[in-house]
């Protein structure tokens, strides 16, 4: 007799509306355990920063606890913290606008004319960023000597323009670089100058990478500690030298620490949060341009 062969189960397969869902799925689900990896260390800093001195760092620590400010009472009750914070607010906000004037301009003509020997210019302009600052900081050490900046707010920012100089020019120019030439032309048809083509056409296409720009830059100069700790000493002290002075040879003050942390890193996502709007404004305009 012929053997009949078992009846074979139905492959069961995921539609790809199935698919799509698995995998929107998993991708939401990496990019959970990623933001959580991201944002616990400014977890633990935010909440030892809100923790009694005594318990701040208790092992295992205190997940639940009474918050208190002490900590920020204490730190915004020294004078020296709150001269170092208004400092770095005043130079960093004065480099990032001097840096703009200079660097935006300079990447327009760099992107639009033919420079004698551009490839050259673009080379000598990124070398600045290629050498470590530690190799940099001692020759600016005796410059500011010799020319009465050291330990000067003045010299402070143009420290900090030059640091970010390059970057700003690089990133612009690739910005400008993706900027149709025809809405320059357009405007020159409807009887616009160079300036006027620029100033009122290109900068409004170019705001979301001047404002990328813009944070880098701040963010640069505002983390920045090798050079303000050799070029300054009382009058243009910055922040992140505060926050530095509360690492001590014998302890180190965790609260205080944390607090003070905290505290400098606050005006960075405020920065960052303000230019949202733009950015995602950018990311559509990019969109339309290319079409």
């Amino acid at each position: 007799m012929a053997s009949v062969d078992a009846p074979r189960k139905p492959e069961r397969r995921l539609s790809k509306t199935g698919r799509e869902r698995l995998v929107s799925v998993g991708r939401h689900a990496v990019l959970l355990i990623w933001s959580f990896v991201v944002l616990f260390p400014l977890y633990w800093i935010v909440s030892m920063s809100l923790k009694p001195p005594s318990e701040a760092i208790t092992l295992p620590p205190d997940w639940i606890f009474l918050p208190t400010v002490y900590n920020y009472i204490q730190l915004f009750q020294q004078s020296s913290f709150i001269m170092a914070f208004a400092n770095s607010v005043f130079m960093v906000s004065a480099s990032v606008i001097l840096v703009l004037i200079i660097g935006v301009p300079a990447a327009y003509v760099l992107s639009r004319w033919k420079v004698p020997k551009q490839r050259d210019v673009l080379v000598w302009i990124l070398s600045s960023r290629m050498l470590p600052p530690v190799a940099v900081v001692f020759p600016f050490f005796v410059i500011f000597r010799r020319l009465n900046l050291f330990d000067t707010r003045i010299g402070m920012i143009f420290m900090y323009v030059t640091i970010n100089l390059s970057l700003v020019v690089w990133v612009m120019k690739a910005f400008f670089d993706g900027i149709p030439e025809t809405l320059e032309e357009a405007a020159h048809v409807d009887g616009a100058t160079q300036f006027q083509a620029f100033w009122k056409i290109i900068l409004p296409a170019a705001k979301p990478g001047i404002f990328s720009v813009a944070i880098i830059s701040f963010i640069f100069a505002w983390i920045e500690l090798l050079f303000s700790l050799v070029l300054t000493n009382d009058t243009a002290v910055t922040v992140t030298m505060q926050v530095y002075q509360f690492i001590g040879v014998r302890q180190i003050e965790w609260g205080m620490l944390a607090a003070a942390t905290t505290a400098t890193i606050l005006p960075v996502l405020l920065l960052i949060i303000a230019v949202n709007k733009y950015l995602a404004a950018g990311l559509s305009f990019g969109v339309v341009i290319k079409e």
